[in-house]
C-alpha cells in the first residue's frame, strides 16, 4: 500500500485538513494548552490588549486569542489569500494579507504577538528579520509566543531550531526570553527511539537516513491526519501533563518536536 503524499499549501485540501487538527488534533491541543499557562501568566492584571497572529492560517490560533479575557481586539495575518479566505468564513476578526518579514503595520502597535511554525518556512537568513518584525510591532513591554519544528540531528537550521539556537536568535533581536522548552516530549522520544531500532536492525546506510527522517515531522508538506478516536484521547491526555509540566512549572521539557518561546520586548 503506498502511503498518501502529503498535502502542500497549494492544494485546496490544505486548509481543510489544517482546520480540523487545529480544533481536534491532541497535538494542537496539547500546544494551545502549554501556550495558554503561559499567556496567563504573563499577561495577568493586564486587560485591553491587541493581540496580532503571524500565520494565521485557517485563524485558530487568533480565535482563540480572541476569548481570552486579558485581549480586546485581534488581527490575523497570512501571506495565503486562500487561508484568508477560509478564516473570513469561520471568524469575524480583521484579516490582513502580508509577510512575517516584512509586516504591514506600525511600530509598537501590539501588545501581544503569537507566530506558530512560521519560522521554519521562511527563507534562509530571514527568520532573524521575521523575528525583528515581531520586536518592531510590539509595544515596549509586549509578549511574543513562538513555536516552531525542533531541529534534528543532521538537519539545516532551515527547517527548525535547537532550543538554544531559538533563545539566541530571540535575545540576540532585544527580546528577553521569559521562558523556553521543547514540546511533545512522549512522542518525540518514542519516534527516535523506533528511527534509532530500525536504523539499527538494517545494515544500508540508506535504510538508516530513511529511518532517521522518519523520526522526525520536519518538512514535507502537511502529514499529520486525526488519529482513531481512542488513541486521540489518550494522546490528549500525555499532551495534557506534558503542557501541566512545561507550562506551570519552572522545568522545560529537554526533548521534543517542537521549540516554545515566550519573549517580552525590553522597554
Amino acid at each position: 500500500m503506498i502511503a498518501a503524499a502529503p498535502l502542500t499549501i497549494e492544494q485546496p485540501a490544505y486548509f481543510d485538513r489544517l482546520a480540523e487538527i487545529e480544533t481536534r488534533h491532541w497535538w494542537a491541543l496539547g500546544m494551545w494548552r502549554l501556550a495558554s499557562h503561559w499567556l496567563r501568566a504573563a499577561l495577568r492584571g493586564r486587560n485591553g490588549l491587541s493581540a496580532l497572529d503571524v500565520g494565521c492560517g485557517t485563524g485558530q490560533t487568533a480565535l482563540r486569542l480572541a476569548r481570552r479575557p486579558e485581549i480586546d481586539r485581534v488581527v490575523g495575518l497570512d501571506p495565503s489569500p486562500e487561508a484568508l479566505e477560509h478564516a473570513q468564513r469561520r471568524h469575524p476578526f480583521p484579516l490582513v494579507r502580508g509577510s512575517a518579514v516584512e509586516l504591514p503595520f506600525a511600530d509598537s502597535r501590539f501588545d501581544v504577538v503569537t507566530c506558530f511554525d512560521v519560522l521554519q518556512h521562511v527563507g534562509p537568513g530571514d527568520d532573524r528579520r521575521a523575528i525583528a518584525e515581531l520586536y518592531r510591532v510590539l509595544q515596549p513591554g509586549g509578549i511574543a509566543l513562538v513555536r516552531s519544528n525542533a531541529r534534528a540531528r543532521g538537519r539545516t537550521s532551515v527547517e527548525g531550531y535547537r532550543l538554544r539556537e531559538l533563545i539566541d536568535r530571540f535575545n540576540d533581536n532585544g527580546f528577553q526570553v521569559m521562558r523556553a522548552s521543547y514540546a511533545n516530549f512522549l512522542p518525540a522520544l518514542l519516534q527516535e527511539a523506533r528511527g534509532r531500532f530500525s536504523a539499527g536492525s538494517s545494515g544500508r546506510t540508506d535504510r538508516r537516513k530513511g529511518a532517521r527522517k522518519q523520526g522526525h515531522p520536519a518538512g514535507g508538506g502537511l502529514q499529520i491526519r486525526l488519529p482513531h478516536p481512542w488513541i486521540n484521547q489518550i494522546m490528549r491526555g500525555v499532551s495534557t501533563v506534558e503542557a501541566g509540566i512545561a507550562g506551570c512549572t519552572p522545568i522545560p521539557l529537554p526533548y521534543g518536536h517542537s521549540t516554545v518561546l515566550l519573549a517580552r520586548r525590553r522597554g
